[in-house]
Order: C-alpha cells, then sequence, then structure tokens
C-alpha cells in the first residue's frame, strides 16, 4: 500500500490545463470573472507551471536520466540510442523547449513579475522556489544555462547563458526571497489555495521545503568544497526543513488515465516498449532482499524478477521485468524532494564532518522513511539488516552503503545522477565504452534548436562545443 497522502490529487481539470501550459505565454478562461481576471490568471499559471516542470522532470529527464544510471534499461528506439550513449542535441531538447524555457519556467518568470505588480507575495514566494528547484536541476545537467536574459520572447531570442556557478548563487537566492515572501502579508485577492497542487497552499510547508532544497544544491558542491557544502546543508536543515512523509514535496495523481504520472503514461503509449526495469537496478535489490522491490517492478511471465542488461535490445519482453505499479499505476507520485532524502543529505554531510553517529541515525531515519513511503511500513528485518548503521560501522566504509541505499530509495528520481556524479556510486559499468571511450555521461546535450537559434551563445557556454562526457563546474575529476 502506498503512503501518500500529504499533498492532495491532482485533479482532472489541473493536468487537463497542461494542453494550454505548452503555450506558456497568454492564459485565459471564459468562466473568470473579468472584475477578478488577474486573480485567476496568476491562479492558472501557478498550476500550469506546477504541472509542466513535473512532466519535465518526471518524464523525459527522469525517463533519461534513470537508464544512464542503469535504474532502468532502455530496450527500444530512442531510449536505447540513450542507454548506448547516442544521447543527441534532438533527444534533449524535447524537454528543454516544451516543459521547461517555453513552458513552465516560462510560466514562473510571468508569474513572478506579475504577482510582484498585484502584491501577491505568497504565489510569487512559490513561484520562486519552484523557479529555483528548476533552474538548480537544469543547471545540473546542462551546466551553463540561460536566465539573466532568459523569458524575453521577440525582445531577446538568443539570450546569453549564465555559469553554473552563478546560476547556483541565484538558487540559493531565490530560495531565501521565496521564504521572505512567504512570510509577508499579500493583497487579500491573492490567497494561496487549490492551485498550488503540491502543497495545497500551506505555507509553513513550503518554506520547509525550500529548505530542503536549499541543502540539496548545496550538497551538489561536495566535491569542490566537502566541508563548506557540508556545513551549509546542516544550517539549511537545522532551520527547519522536511521532517516527516506527511512533508514531502511532491505531485500526486488521480486514479484515471487522464490523471496518470508521467511514467505511467509513457508505459501505457506507443513508447512503452522502450525501457524495461535495469539488470543492475533489479540484481542490487534482490542481493538485499529488498521489501520494496515489488513496488518498483513486476514479475517476468515466469513470475521472476529479471532485469534487462543496459545496452541491450530486447526480442522478448516477457524474460525481463516491467515497471512495478508504484510508479506504473495511474496515481504513483513524482517527488520533488522527500524526507528520505532529506535524511540522506543529512548523513552524508555529517560523514563528511566525521560526525558518525549523526550521520548513522540519519542513514538509518532515511531508509525507513523510505520503505513507509513505497511499502507502507518498515519491515523490521530489513531494518535490522540495513537500517542498523552506528557510528562504528558507518566510519568502517558505511559511505559506498549510504549512498548505494539512497541510490535504492531514489528510484527514478532525477537526483540520482547527480550523486553519481558527485561520488561515483554505485560503480556501474558502462554499457558502450566503445562510443565515449569507456566513460558514462556526464552532463545533456545542448538541445538542437539551442544550437540552430542561438549558436554563438552556445559555443561560448561549452567552450566550442560540449561533449556528454564534459563535467559540470562542480563536477570536477
Amino acid at each position: 500500500m502506498k503512503s501518500m497522502k500529504n499533498s492532495g490529487i491532482i485533479t482532472l481539470v489541473a493536468v487537463g490545463m497542461l494542453a494550454l501550459s505548452l503555450a506558456a505565454c497568454e492564459i485565459s478562461s471564459t468562466n473568470e470573472d473579468p472584475n477578478r481576471a488577474t486573480t485567476a490568471r496568476t491562479q492558472n499559471l501557478l498550476t500550469h507551471a506546477q504541472v509542466n516542470l513535473v512532466y519535465g522532470f518526471g518524464g523525459d529527464i527522469s525517463q533519461y536520466n534513470s537508464v544512464l544510471m542503469q535504474q532502468m534499461a532502455g530496450t527500444e528506439r530512442i531510449h536505447l540510442d540513450v542507454s548506448r550513449y547516442n544521447f543527441s542535441s534532438g533527444i534533449a531538447g524535447a524537454v528543454w523547449d516544451r516543459n521547461l524555457y517555453s513552458g513552465g519556467m516560462n510560466n514562473l518568470h510571468i508569474l513572478i513579475n506579475q504577482a510582484t505588480e498585484e502584491e501577491a507575495f505568497h504565489h510569487r514566494g512559490v513561484a520562486k522556489i519552484m523557479m529555483a528547484y528548476a533552474l538548480g536541476q537544469t543547471s545540473s545537467l546542462w551546466n551553463n544555462i540561460p536566465y539573466t536574459e532568459a523569458f524575453q520572447g521577440s525582445a531577446n531570442t538568443a539570450p546569453a547563458y549564465d555559469s553554473g556557478e552563478d546560476i547556483y548563487g541565484i538558487v540559493q537566492d531565490l530560495l531565501t526571497e521565496g521564504i521572505e515572501d512567504l512570510g509577508r502579508t499579500p493583497n487579500p485577492r491573492f490567497v494561496l489555495g487549490n492551485e498550488d497542487v503540491i502543497y495545497r497552499g500551506d505555507r509553513q510547508r513550503w518554506i520547509r521545503a525550500a529548505r530542503a532544497l536549499s541543502a540539496r544544491f548545496h550538497n551538489h558542491l561536495s566535491k569542490i568544497d566537502p566541508q563548506g557544502s557540508a556545513n551549509a546543508v546542516l544550517d539549511a536543515l537545522n532551520a527547519g526543513a522536511i521532517a516527516s512523509n506527511v512533508d514531502n514535496m511532491r505531485i500526486e495523481f488521480g486514479g484515471e488515465a487522464s490523471d496518470a504520472n508521467p511514467w505511467h503514461n509513457h508505459e501505457t503509449s506507443a513508447f512503452g516498449t522502450n525501457t524495461m526495469l535495469g539488470e543492475f537496478y533489479v540484481d542490487l535489490l534482490l542481493s538485499i532482499d529488498d521489501p520494496r522491490l515489488p513496488f518498483f517492478a513486476a514479475t517476468n511471465s515466469d513470475g521472476d524478477y529479471v532485469g534487462s542488461p543496459a545496452g541491450s535490445a530486447v526480442t522478448d519482453r516477457g524474460e525481463f521485468s516491467e515497471l512495478g505499479s508504484y510508479y506504473a499505476s495511474t496515481d504513483g507520485p513524482f517527488n520533488f524532494i522527500t524526507y528520505a532524502e532529506v535524511e540522506f543529505i543529512r548523513a552524508e554531510a555529517h560523514y563528511r564532518l566525521s560526525q558518525f553517529n549523526n550521520a548513522a541515525t540519519a542513514m538509518n531515519n532515511a531508509i525507513i522513511a523510505s520503505l513507509e513511503d513505497v511499502t507502507g511500513t518498515a519491515d523490521p528485518d530489513y531494518v535490522a539488516a540495513q537500517a542498523s548503521e552506528d557510528a562504528t560501522s558507518i566510519q568502517a566504509g558505511g559511505f559506498e552503503r549510504l549512498m548505494t541505499h539512497k541510490y535504492v530509495a531514489l528510484f527514478l528520481e532525477p537526483e540520482v545522477f547527480s550523486d553519481w556524479r558527485r561520488t561515483g556510486i554505485p560503480n556501474l559499468t558502462p554499457a558502450n565504452p566503445n562510443l565515449t571511450n569507456d566513460v558514462i555521461p556526464r552532463r545533456w546535450p545542448y538541445p538542437a534548436n539551442e544550437i540552430a537559434t542561438n549558436a554563438a551563445n552556445v559555443q561560448a557556454a561549452s567552450q566550442g562545443g560540449a561533449s556528454i562526457t564534459d563535467r559540470v563546474w562542480w563536477d570536477v575529476p
């Protein structure tokens, strides 16, 4: 049984608005009160942006990252290409163009400006937190990206790229400003409510989520400043971040196909045969007798859990495991950030500061939180075997175990790709070593449309052309 009752169910109407959000510019409704048209438009913009980002980060980004990280296997067509590291600018461009820059992020930009004029401070605060999330995650994939000159439409069709390092500073500023806005008194015409399909207008939960996201993006800097980033992580979390599964920052979907989550839509589409469970991931869960396996994976035609080898085409789909009900069902969630991830981040920060008692406690909390969220309970035998670290054991090699358990828990979440690049855990074997000189891709290629229409800035941002094996700024060797 899934434990997913913290955010409310996204409705058919909200998901239906997705089509409108693709235009990402002018949004209207024939049912609006003409005396309050701007209020309705502000509310619509927020809903559109949230849903659009979910279908980006929970759709193409989740799919391709999970294939690169061998949680899933690309078995046909585009996903097989990505699994073999033939990761093209055309593949990457779809989500950049549709869900990010022309979709959710543009809506957030409009909303921030509009909410400033209307003194809709709570809407602006949420929009800034969402923009911080989107910018941080986008930069983690592409490194240098447009922001300060973006979203100007025909006034500037070739925006310059901000450096990845500058983007991360902007992310932290937006999170701080978002928290401040949520504490301000808005124009009474603009009360944050159900148009917020993540927290339904609960400002305190938004503030806790913002601090959790701040910790995540500080944690990304672990390779360039191990101690400084660890202290910044703990400062953010100790100020009051997500503290239970009830506060998970997520969108939950409805029980009908029209309300379904992105992975269900993928699985039931013409591209559903493009992916199976990955051999590495299934074998890992089998090796630790993980109770989440029946939720994350379905059995094959023989009733067994069998993952498909990375980089291999599949001719007999009955031989391997399809995606399990937790994400393949219509009401599977999309997680922006969860309590389990927060505790894994906390554990890592304490570990880097040699605070091993605290690291062990946080790691155990993270494993239990994930078990309860996915299966509805924390199996006592599993907890005894896997969530029983203490200071001595975690100091003597527990970091690999910590990051491996995070890899297991954050199944299909985009953050797994960032964790692997920071830590090298788990130790994955390249699926196509001949194409990339025995290196797994470490970034996404710039989109084809950007290369065609904004070539000079793309060239400047990538020092002449970024390879998928290049590293983003914080991913130092």
